[in-house]
Protein backbone atom coordinates (compact mmCIF):
# COMPACT_ATOMS: atom_id res chain seq x y z
CA UNK A 1 0.00 0.00 0.00
CA UNK A 2 1.13 3.72 -0.44
CA UNK A 3 0.12 6.86 0.46
CA UNK A 4 -2.73 7.88 -1.27
CA UNK A 5 -2.69 11.23 -3.82
CA UNK A 6 -5.21 13.24 -2.72
CA UNK A 7 -6.21 16.92 -2.77
CA UNK A 8 -7.06 17.55 0.94
CA UNK A 9 -4.71 18.76 3.31
CA UNK A 10 -3.34 15.75 6.07
CA UNK A 11 -6.08 17.17 8.50
CA UNK A 12 -8.80 15.94 6.27
CA UNK A 13 -7.09 13.07 4.81
CA UNK A 14 -9.18 10.44 5.93
CA UNK A 15 -7.19 7.26 3.91
CA UNK A 16 -3.88 6.52 5.53
CA UNK A 17 -3.26 4.17 2.58
CA UNK A 18 -4.09 3.29 -0.97
CA UNK A 19 -3.18 -0.04 -2.94
CA UNK A 20 -3.16 -0.58 -6.70
CA UNK A 21 -5.57 -0.46 -9.25
CA UNK A 22 -7.02 -3.67 -9.44
CA UNK A 23 -8.13 -5.82 -12.48
CA UNK A 24 -11.67 -5.55 -11.75
CA UNK A 25 -11.39 -1.42 -11.26
CA UNK A 26 -11.40 -1.99 -7.74
CA UNK A 27 -9.28 -0.11 -5.14
CA UNK A 28 -8.66 -0.91 -1.43
CA UNK A 29 -7.41 1.90 1.43
CA UNK A 30 -7.10 1.64 4.59
CA UNK A 31 -7.25 4.09 7.75
CA UNK A 32 -6.52 3.97 11.08
CA UNK A 33 -8.99 5.93 13.65
CA UNK A 34 -6.89 7.95 15.44
CA UNK A 35 -8.04 8.00 19.15
CA UNK A 36 -6.49 11.30 19.05
CA UNK A 37 -8.71 13.41 16.34
CA UNK A 38 -10.79 16.11 17.84
CA UNK A 39 -14.15 14.62 16.52
CA UNK A 40 -13.90 11.67 19.36
CA UNK A 41 -13.31 13.59 22.22
CA UNK A 42 -16.85 15.24 21.09
CA UNK A 43 -18.79 12.60 19.46
CA UNK A 44 -20.50 11.20 22.16
CA UNK A 45 -18.34 11.79 25.13
CA UNK A 46 -17.18 8.66 27.11
CA UNK A 47 -18.75 6.48 24.25
CA UNK A 48 -16.68 7.89 21.23
CA UNK A 49 -17.83 6.81 17.62
CA UNK A 50 -17.15 7.60 14.12
CA UNK A 51 -19.90 9.76 12.65
CA UNK A 52 -21.66 8.51 9.89
CA UNK A 53 -20.34 11.42 7.70
CA UNK A 54 -17.18 10.26 7.83
CA UNK A 55 -17.87 7.19 6.36
CA UNK A 56 -19.21 8.43 3.51
CA UNK A 57 -15.87 11.02 3.03
CA UNK A 58 -13.94 7.81 3.44
CA UNK A 59 -15.60 6.49 0.41
CA UNK A 60 -15.82 9.66 -1.62
CA UNK A 61 -11.45 9.96 -1.10
CA UNK A 62 -10.90 6.70 -2.10
CA UNK A 63 -13.31 6.50 -4.76
CA UNK A 64 -11.65 9.80 -6.35
CA UNK A 65 -8.26 8.43 -5.71
CA UNK A 66 -9.65 5.23 -8.15
CA UNK A 67 -11.10 7.29 -10.85
CA UNK A 68 -7.95 9.62 -10.83
CA UNK A 69 -5.16 6.72 -10.69
CA UNK A 70 -7.64 4.97 -13.81
CA UNK A 71 -8.28 8.00 -15.46
CA UNK A 72 -4.63 9.16 -14.83
CA UNK A 73 -6.12 12.42 -14.28
CA UNK A 74 -3.71 15.51 -13.63
CA UNK A 75 -3.05 15.94 -9.64
CA UNK A 76 -4.82 19.32 -10.11
CA UNK A 77 -7.94 17.66 -11.50
CA UNK A 78 -10.45 18.28 -8.74
CA UNK A 79 -12.90 15.56 -8.32
CA UNK A 80 -15.72 16.19 -6.02
CA UNK A 81 -18.62 14.18 -4.28
CA UNK A 82 -21.62 14.79 -5.80
CA UNK A 83 -24.22 12.42 -4.98
CA UNK A 84 -24.47 9.93 -2.39
CA UNK A 85 -26.85 6.98 -3.18
CA UNK A 86 -28.22 4.27 -0.88
CA UNK A 87 -25.52 4.40 1.40
CA UNK A 88 -26.12 2.16 4.91
CA UNK A 89 -24.47 2.07 7.99
CA UNK A 90 -24.69 -1.15 8.92
CA UNK A 91 -22.14 -1.06 12.25
CA UNK A 92 -20.31 1.40 14.32
CA UNK A 93 -16.65 2.36 14.44
CA UNK A 94 -14.99 3.38 17.05
CA UNK A 95 -11.33 4.80 17.77
CA UNK A 96 -8.79 2.79 17.55
CA UNK A 97 -9.80 0.65 14.51
CA UNK A 98 -8.68 -0.41 11.21
CA UNK A 99 -10.61 -0.23 8.88
CA UNK A 100 -10.82 -1.24 4.95
CA UNK A 101 -11.99 0.40 2.14
CA UNK A 102 -12.93 -0.79 -1.18
CA UNK A 103 -14.03 1.12 -4.24
CA UNK A 104 -15.16 -0.44 -7.13
CA UNK A 105 -15.67 2.02 -10.29
CA UNK A 106 -19.18 1.85 -11.64
CA UNK A 107 -20.30 3.70 -14.91
CA UNK A 108 -18.40 6.56 -16.54
CA UNK A 109 -19.31 9.93 -18.54
CA UNK A 110 -16.65 12.40 -19.59
CA UNK A 111 -17.37 14.63 -16.18
CA UNK A 112 -18.81 11.84 -13.79
CA UNK A 113 -18.45 8.29 -12.29
CA UNK A 114 -20.04 5.94 -9.80
CA UNK A 115 -18.78 3.57 -7.61
CA UNK A 116 -19.73 1.21 -5.26
CA UNK A 117 -18.12 1.42 -1.74
CA UNK A 118 -17.65 -0.83 1.17
CA UNK A 119 -16.51 -0.50 4.45
CA UNK A 120 -14.66 -3.43 6.40
CA UNK A 121 -13.26 -3.40 10.25
CA UNK A 122 -11.41 -6.80 9.73
CA UNK A 123 -14.51 -9.14 8.04
CA UNK A 124 -17.32 -7.15 9.60
CA UNK A 125 -19.07 -4.76 7.28
CA UNK A 126 -19.72 -1.46 8.47
CA UNK A 127 -21.10 0.39 5.84
CA UNK A 128 -21.99 0.36 1.93
CA UNK A 129 -22.90 1.94 -0.42
CA UNK A 130 -22.39 4.41 -4.11
CA UNK A 131 -21.16 7.60 -4.35
CA UNK A 132 -21.02 9.90 -7.44
CA UNK A 133 -17.87 11.85 -8.25
CA UNK A 134 -17.89 14.66 -10.68
CA UNK A 135 -14.97 16.66 -12.12
CA UNK A 136 -14.68 19.83 -10.34
CA UNK A 137 -13.60 23.50 -12.04
CA UNK A 138 -9.61 24.01 -11.28
CA UNK A 139 -9.07 26.89 -9.08
CA UNK A 140 -8.01 30.03 -11.13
Amino acid sequence: MNQPQLPHGPGFRLVDEIGPVEPNLSLRGRTWLNPAWPIFRDHFPGQPLLPAVYFVEMAAQTSGALWASHAAFSPSMPLQLVEIKKFRIRQPAFPGQNLQIVATLGATWPELATFQVQIFRDNDLLAEGEVVMGKGKPAT
